[in-house]
């Protein structure tokens, strides 16, 4: 019982410190003033930006550089586009 008492305290210690960002690799692309514009996430590490396994969101923003809005791709979400392509799944 121990054993199972420590596999699940290091994996409750884990999650801890550990939230959702870290588990995907990252990729942005920011306009001319440094806003993001396009965040995309691939569960593996290192994949290609023409790998079709990244899921990707386009962010808005307001005439005072707010953030406005999180689009989601017009097909849909999840991890099926290219990073490559990313400004052409949004209408």
């Amino acid at each position: 019982m121990s054993g199972t008492q420590n596999s699940f305290t290091n994996f409750l210690a884990v999650s801890e410190v550990l939230n959702d960002e870290d588990l995907y690799e990252v990729r942005t692309e920011n306009d001319s003033s440094g806003k993001v514009l396009y965040v995309g996430k691939n569960i593996t590490p290192n994949a290609a930006t023409s790998a079709s396994s990244w899921y990707i969101k386009k962010l808005g923003y307001d005439g005072n550089g707010f953030l406005n809005r999180v689009q989601l791709p017009d097909n849909g979400i999840g991890f099926l586009y290219t990073w490559d392509n990313r400004a052409s799944y949004f209408s």
